[in-house]
């Protein structure tokens, strides 16, 4: 989400829109580039600065409320405190307030009289609310985030206007909302990064080595967190299906696995046949996509999926469920299986390698289809519709 917030920041501040946009708070550097050393590599006195604690840190009073990384209280501190009393402050010079992301709907009340605009990615409180999990239920932390989830609901009902990245989406929360009246769909961009990034000879086999995968293996690309709805349990089983037919490796990108999963890779032998990325910068993501053969993306429940349209510019082809608003963005660029089914994933994967047309095919559908989403389109949207609003 905070590509989304970064995105669109710059784009509405490129002056074309004739908008003066301000920041409540900085956005964190999280989908920066790394300075481009090999591999996203970082020498000792770099790693040692990049996890300085926050309150070490020089603070800039025009930029920001908290300097970061925000670990627990702090981050405690910056979500319900600091961040809704710079929102109040702000909003007194604002036209209008533009939440970018539904989980600090909280801020809505911190908007004065200023209509307001929320992006809602997902649905997720609401599903987690209507069907907690045991250890939901369980301890005080989880009863602290039910009462934080259901305010944030409550809140978000009192928007002005509300944004969606898929059709998908809308249904949704209009059914929540029991209206789609003021609920409008502005699909997200995709980095022109991922198309121009064209490997010089040789690139593709060097990063294969950095990350020790042979240069002839098949490598299923994972990128996302590793949180349930991911599904990443059927991802391992795929994998682990695949190796009987071939020399399959498994490449996870942004998230670290848990330890269930750790479980289960241990149980089926594949230790020594998967790589994992916990935290990537966008020139370590762009390559991941290039290192890869197939990006496998079989989650349950998705507002939109950036790494689809990462995957289809990058000239990779995409295996997806096409839960939620899923199908919506790959169109017919993407091979959707239905079910959960680790049989079904391992079939449509081994038909991309045998088959090289229908390969070649989903690629040229692909990057097609990710010329659709650009983030200009996106800013335009959402500028024409703050205008009525104001």
């Amino acid at each position: 989400m905070d590509k989304y917030a970064h995105r669109l920041h710059d784009w509405l501040e490129s002056g074309e829109f004739g908008l003066n946009v301000r920041l409540a708070a900085h956005i964190g550097a999280l989908t920066r580039d790394s300075s481009g050393r090999r591999g996203g590599a970082k020498k000792r006195g770099d790693r040692r600065q990049s996890f300085m604690r926050w309150w070490t840190q020089p603070v800039d009073p025009s930029r920001l409320v908290l300097p970061g990384p925000l670990h627990g209280p702090q981050q405690w501190a910056a979500r319900y405190y600091f961040y809704p009393w710079r929102v109040k402050r702000e909003a007194k010079r604002a036209d209008l307030v533009h939440v970018l992301d539904h989980s600090y709907a909280h801020m809505i009340e911190k908007a004065g009289r200023r209509p307001v605009v929320v992006t809602v990615h997902d649905l997720m409180p609401v599903v987690v609310l209507r069907s907690p999990t045991e250890t939901w239920r369980e301890g005080w932390r989880e009863g602290v985030r039910t009462r934080v989830l259901r305010q944030a609901l409550k809140a978000l009902r009192q928007a002005d206007a509300y944004i969606v990245g898929t059709q998908w989406l809308k249904h949704e929360l209009a059914t929540w909302l029991g209206n789609d009246k003021n609920i409008h769909v502005v699909p997200f961009g995709v980095d022109r990064a991922f198309f121009s990034e064209s490997p010089v000879a040789g690139a593709r086999e060097r990063w294969r080595r950095d990350w020790r995968i042979p240069e002839d293996a098949f490598v299923v690309l994972h990128v996302g967190s590793t949180v349930d709805r991911k599904n990443v349990p059927l991802v391992i089983q795929t994998v682990a299906r695949l190796r009987t037919q071939t020399d399959a490796y498994l490449l996870q990108v942004g998230g670290r696995f848990t330890a269930e999963q750790e479980q289960l890779i241990d149980r089926l032998d594949l230790r020594k046949y998967v790589r994992s990325v916990a935290a990537a910068d966008e020139t370590t993501l762009r390559r991941a996509y290039r290192v890869a053969d197939v990006l496998l993306f079989p989650s349950l429940y998705e507002g939109f999926g950036f790494p689809v349209l990462e995957a289809f510019a990058s000239g990779l082809p995409v295996v997806t469920s096409g839960a939620g608003g899923l199908k919506e963005v790959g169109g017919d660029a993407a091979i959707v299986v239905e079910g959960r089914d680790p049989a079904a994933y391992m079939e449509a994967l081994e038909r991309l390698g045998e088959d090289s047309d229908e390969r070649e095919e989903l690629i040229e559908k692909g990057w097609a289809r990710a010329r659709q989403f650009t983030w200009q389109r996106t800013a335009m949207m959402t500028a024409a519709l703050y205008k009525p609003l104001f």
